[in-house]
């Protein structure tokens, strides 16, 4: 794929990405209000909604009457038309924060607050508690007495703090001034959210060496601790934790996302480029390119190119690209390139490598340059050296071929081992040029391959390759029709250069089988021989022909066709 091609692919992604579709809130509601006031109308919204809300009263208009009725519709899409332009919403978790929209060229206001946190049950003081302010992204940890304190500058009326920790319920506070809390926070064991599924089930922590590399020990306590997904429409940064998205870098989805070195996200829904790493806790969306490489700890929908390797948890719907590795842990639909080897559960569409491609179920095209291994192939195997499968429907092209059964298709190999109706067979042979010969047989009774070495004492010797196939007219299986097409190059003890002695043989033969293990065929054959090893006169210096059907001189070669006879014994 050209440079140009990819970029072109890119750009569609994210226009295919971008568009507006349809909305993702999961739970649809129906419910009417008639003369009904806007707070009462907001607590049924909030009874019948897997969704908390979450507000200060003092900042709703008064005297508002609804009259309206919502059809199978999001509670945040009902809570945008009954609230309007003046109030922005903010999901955290199973919460829905509503606040003030901020005038559009505000200053800036700071806020603060600091206290205590304890456990609601036994009093304990809980450290490493995760506060963060939802507008700015600040955020801080409580230490080992639970006490915190924290500072945010933000340009809406109230801020809104969030404090969360793994396993506990989170807590919402809405300040407008700087503020000391005179009692401590409590926090209450968390409980199963009323869809019947904990919150935290929804967001998966994903934890790598790779991710502890790049990422600080306070990222990854407030990846474990917060419920917030935001999205934001662009972060950049130097490295996680320090850019714009802060030490929350790991709960924000971005639209576009820049990482001089690394970067650590929630997720990207458009384009995220990193000089050297990018890593997502969730699902990408688009095209993501890291210098080094890329980990994403969802699904991809889109493109993930990395220099040297990209690892993915769940599925890929589209690309894989790297210069080394891919590793997809679930699925790939579509295309994977590594320049050594790819890695996938199961595999719908093209995989190459420049030395190996591995996966369990494989629909489609694999190649590389030395060894292809699946357990089911459907499709298509191509290899410089093996092609290693379980159950293949479909082709397999390479030197050597393995598979324990063919259910409809062929091996095509020198070497081919078919464990299930598959056979193997040596064979003694002599014929009218080759009186000592050994072969060997490999692959399906429908199509096999033949690997042979023989010599005429004193004169030549000789080696070939060919292909044939057994017929059995009848369900005994002993009579059966054998024809085979052969290839021989021929050759004096004595090797000589730029000299070309070939023989290509159509055997036609008959057969009994004997025993499980000895078969006796024979028939007649043939053969046309070529060679520019002449003597003074033209004749060949080998000569094996017996009475030719034609003989013909084109340029430094001598052409003859003759029929013969071949046969074989075989074990």
């Amino acid at each position: 794929m050209t440079v140009n091609k990819v970029f072109v692919t890119g750009f569609f992604l994210l226009c295919s990405i971008l568009l507006p579709g349809q909305s993702a809130e999961g739970q649809k509601v129906t419910i009417s209000f008639e003369n009904e006031p806007l707070q009462d109308a907001l607590l049924r919204l909030d009874g019948i909604s897997d969704h908390q809300l979450s507000y200060n009263p003092q900042i709703l208009p008064s005297g508002v009457i609804l009259n309206q009725s919502f059809q199978s519709e999001s509670p945040r899409e009902i809570l945008d038309k009954i609230l309007g332009g003046d109030y922005e919403l903010k999901s955290i978790g199973n919460y829905i924060i509503i606040q003030k929209a901020p005038p559009p060229k505000k200053e800036k206001a700071i806020f603060q607050l600091s206290g205590g946190i304890k456990d609601a049950a036994t009093g304990e003081e809980l450290e490493d508690v995760s506060i963060y302010e939802v507008n700015s992204l600040r955020s801080t940890l409580s230490n080992e007495r639970g006490e915190f304190d924290l500072q945010a500058e933000t340009d809406v009326s109230a801020a809104t703090f969030v404090i969360s920790k793994k396993y506990y319920q989170d807590t919402i506070i809405q300040v407008s001034q700087l503020k000391t809390l005179e009692g401590p926070i409590v926090l209450k064991k968390e409980r199963e959210s009323r869809s019947g599924r904990s919150i935290r089930e929804h967001v998966r922590t994903f934890s790598t060496g790779l991710s502890k590399f790049f990422t600080s020990d306070k990222v990854r306590k407030n990846a474990q601790n917060v419920n917030l997904v935001d999205t934001r429409m662009f972060q950049f940064s130097f490295v996680p934790s320090i850019g714009t998205n802060r030490k929350m870098s790991s709960q924000i989805k971005n639209k576009f996302s820049l990482n001089l070195i690394a970067g650590y996200s929630y997720g990207v829904g458009g384009a995220e480029l990193g000089g050297v790493y990018n890593i997502s806790r969730e699902e990408v969306r688009g095209v993501q390119v890291g210098g080094f490489g890329n980990t994403v700890g969802g699904e991809v929908h889109g493109l993930q190119m990395g220099g040297f390797i990209n690892t993915t948890k769940d599925y890929v719907k589209g690309s894989q690209i790297a210069g080394f590795i891919n590793v997809a842990s679930d699925s790939v639909n579509g295309f994977q390139m590594g320049g050594f080897t790819n890695l996938t559960k199961e595999m719908r569409g093209l995989q190459i490598a420049g030395f190996n491609n591995h996966t369990k179920k494989m629909a489609g095209f694999q190649l590389s340059g030395f060894i292809n291994t699946t357990n089911e192939m459907n499709g298509f195997q191509l290899t410089g050296f093996i092609n290693v499968a379980k159950e293949v429907r479909g082709l397999q092209l390479s030197v050597v071929n393995w598979a324990d059964t063919i259910v409809t298709g062929i091996p095509f190999g020198l070497l081919n081992i078919v464990k299930k109706g598959g056979f193997i067979s040596p064979a003694l042979e002599s014929d009218d040029v080759i009186p000592y010969r050994v072969s060997f047989r490999s692959g399906l009774d429908k199509f096999y391959s033949v690997l042979s070495v023989g010599i005429q004492p004193g004169d030549y010797w000789t080696y070939g390759v060919g292909f044939g196939s057994r017929w059995f007219p009848t369900n005994k299986r002993t009579f059966f029709i054998n024809p085979e097409l052969r290839w021989f190059n021929l050759a004096e003890s004595k090797i000589k250069e730029d000299e070309n002695n070939y023989m290509v043989r159509f055997n036609f033969n008959l057969g009994y089988q004997i025993f499980k293990h000895l078969s006796v065929t024979s028939g007649p054959s043939l053969n046309y021989y070529f060679t520019n090893d002449l003597d003074e006169r033209g004749n060949p210096i080998i000569d094996i022909a017996g009475k030719t059907i034609t003989d013909r001189s084109s340029g430094r070669y001598r052409h003859q066709l003759w029929v013969g006879y071949t046969f074989s014994i075989g074990f």
